[in-house]
Parts: structure tokens; C-alpha cells; sequence
């Protein structure tokens, strides 16, 4: 789906609420999704791309038609998401294990939740 954070998308004119002729945004939030008018619908925060590729400075928030919805750039890679290529005689993989617990300063870690470090 192309509403993720990072995404550039442009929309027609008649796609979207509110504003005049079409729209390109890079995502930098998406609040929701669900049905409207017989559609899906998104609420999406972004900053609009000008005809040039700048970002205008201060966001704006639009409701746009996912169906109507062209994915321009899906947006930076986000660490962990990338694929592993396959391994072959010519080129071996090695395979490197990941923490299974919480990492130090992640979600659910002491340093999170506000602990002091010993």
C-alpha cells in the first residue's frame, strides 16, 4: 500500500479534500483509514511537493481516495525491511543473530521506560 510514512503520492483534484488541482505529498503521518462515501478513504499529514521537488515548509493535512492514490517514491528503506539475497555457491551469506530482547534505549527497555543505568 502506498500510504506509508516516507511515501511521496500525488492525487487528482477530485481525490482529495481540501484544495485545487493535484496534489503530491510526501507522508510524514498516517492517522487513519476507512470508509467514506462508498470509498476508503485515508487522513494523511505531509509536506507538499512543489512542481521543482522541494518540500514546502509547514505540513498540511488531507483526505484523500486511497484508490485514486499513484505511489511517486516509496521513501528512504527503514532499517530491518530490507531483503536478504539468497545464498549461492559463488556467494555465501553469513547469518548474523539479532537480540532477541529489548535493545538498550528501544520500546521496552529500561533506558525507555526512564530507568537509571547502573
Amino acid at each position: 500500500m502506498p500510504l506509508a510514512v516516507g511515501a511521496t503520492i500525488r492525487v487528482p483534484d477530485d481525490a482529495y479534500r481540501f484544495g485545487e488541482g493535484p496534489l503530491t505529498l510526501r507522508i510524514t503521518e498516517v492517522l487513519s483509514i476507512g470508509p467514506f462515501e462508498g470509498r476508503v478513504w485515508a487522513e494523511v499529514r505531509g509536506h507538499e511537493v512543489t512542481p521543482d521537488g522541494t518540500l514546502r515548509a509547514r505540513a498540511r493535512f488531507a483526505f484523500v481516495r486511497v484508490d485514486r492514490v499513484t505511489l511517486i517514491s516509496a521513501g528512504p528503506q527503514l532499517a530491518g525491511s530490507m531483503t536478504r539475497p539468497a545464498p549461492s555457491p559463488n556467494h555465501p551469506v553469513a547469518v548474523v543473530a539479532e537480540p532477541s530482547g529489548p535493545v538498550a534505549g528501544g520500546p521496552g527497555s529500561a533506558e525507555a521506560a526512564g530507568a537509571a543505568r547502573p
